[in-house]
């Protein structure tokens, strides 16, 4: 055999062993539910926000290995509020997480939440 399929072969099964070990330490996922304060994005300084109801649940799928971190308390859930006039708006709720591919938010209850805009009165 030459040295460059050695070096092919050699590519190939270490690439297949990565992808082995990765399955079996981070593969397994389990739900995890947890409850988050609904945070307002882009607030604009002329108008006060009102969010009903206030929290939500989310359920997460984690990886195994995952599950006592500290990057479950970095799952971030908002709301923009940029594109929002005054009055009542029904607006979808956005879930973020620090390692999309090892902690991935499923669902989200509820998945829309009311936001009241009311523009402050200047003196």
């Amino acid at each position: 055999m030459s040295h460059r399929e050695e070096l092919k072969y050699l590519l190939l099964s270490f690439i297949l062993g990565i992808s082995i070990w990765l399955a079996v330490n981070f593969g397994e996922r389990l739900p995890l539910d947890i409850t988050r304060f609904v945070e307002l994005e882009n607030q604009k300084d002329e108008y006060t926000y009102e969010v009903n109801p206030p929290f939500v649940d989310v359920t997460l799928l984690v990886s195994r290995k995952l599950l006592q971190s500290k990057l479950i308390e970095r799952v971030k859930v908002y709301v923009d509020v940029s594109n929002l006039k005054e009055g009542m708006h029904r607006v979808r709720i956005t879930a973020t997480t620090p390692i999309p591919i090892l902690i991935q938010p499923v669902a989200i209850n509820p998945y829309y939440v009311k936001v009241k805009v009311i523009r402050k009165v200047s003196k």
